[in-house]
């Protein structure tokens, strides 16, 4: 059946449903190129829609994940980790005949006996009122409840339904470019050049970037450019100049400044806060 199979899509929906509420636990489904495909209840908790608001923490969450699908990936077994937020998670694969296919994810949990004080220090401090009634509403569980959870997530990632609909061999058109676009940083990502790839006009092309972006070709394509500059800068030792034509981006100053734009910090100011 097609990955966009009505039936796949109800299955997984239901099963998604059953997990949360059964743990109350927060529970989301990825491609192999670390799209969220299916999510339940909502994409983002009350506490991490608040702390995404600022850039600085947005990219933090975005490379934790990315880290941890890093190593889920290369254990092929769940990874259990602390978020930078202070917040438990875990992440399972989807495998199939040996082959990887996705992620499964749960988290945005308290520990229980710790208190929003002991996080705080983690966090954006514009947004720390908003934050602690947030924090509250998190589900708190225990450590044996949380290994029981865990003990679900990987059955899920078993269930039959979602590898099949990982499995198909028709993705999605957003799932196709966003992961030409991960692939192709370096290369000409211009709307005439995906209108090209994909075959699709550039009416259809903008429609695709707003219904499942919310964003244009040039934006969308920006913002990726900036995130992957972003973990070059805390993992690698490359110049900040040799980090911009990594990503694409031949202007040195150009990268400056809309790097500054959207994280509030210069490039250089960026790779120091994570080695403080």
């Amino acid at each position: 059946m097609a990955y966009n199979s009505d039936f796949f899509k109800k299955k997984t929906q239901e099963l998604l449903q059953n997990f949360y509420n059964l743990t109350g636990i927060k529970i989301c489904l990825y491609d192999i190129e670390g799209n969220e495909v299916y999510y339940f209840p909502q994409k983002l908790s009350g506490f991490c829609s608040v702390l995404r608001k600022n850039s600085l923490m947005n990219e933090r969450c975005l490379q934790c994940e990315k880290r941890a699908m890093a190593e889920c990936k290369k254990t092929q077994s769940h990874y259990q980790y602390t978020c930078h937020a202070g917040l438990m998670e875990c992440i399972t694969p989807v495998m199939y005949n040996q082959t990887l296919l996705g992620y499964v994810m749960i988290g945005q949990i308290r520990k229980k006996g710790e208190d929003f004080d002991k996080i705080k220090q983690y966090l954006c401090e514009e947004f720390l009122p908003l934050l602690q009634e947030e924090y509250h509403k998190l589900p708190k569980l225990s450590e044996d409840k949380v290994n029981s959870a865990v003990c679900i997530l990987d059955a899920c990632a078993g269930y039959e339904y979602l590898k099949n609909i990982m499995n198909s061999d028709e993705q999605k058109l957003d799932v196709r470019i966003a992961g030409y676009v991960n692939s192709n940083l370096t290369s000409d990502l211009s709307v005439q050049k995906l209108c090209s790839v994909f075959r699709v006009s550039t009416g259809e092309l903008y429609a695709i970037f707003k219904e499942y972006f919310s964003s244009t070709p040039a934006d969308y394509v920006k913002n990726r450019r900036l995130g992957t500059a972003c973990d070059l800068l805390n993992k690698s030792q490359l110049k900040v100049r040799d980090v911009c034509k990594k990503v694409g981006i031949d202007d040195y100053n150009y990268f400056s400044k809309i790097f500054k734009k959207k994280f509030g910090v210069s490039p250089t100011e960026y790779r120091k806060s994570f080695r403080i």
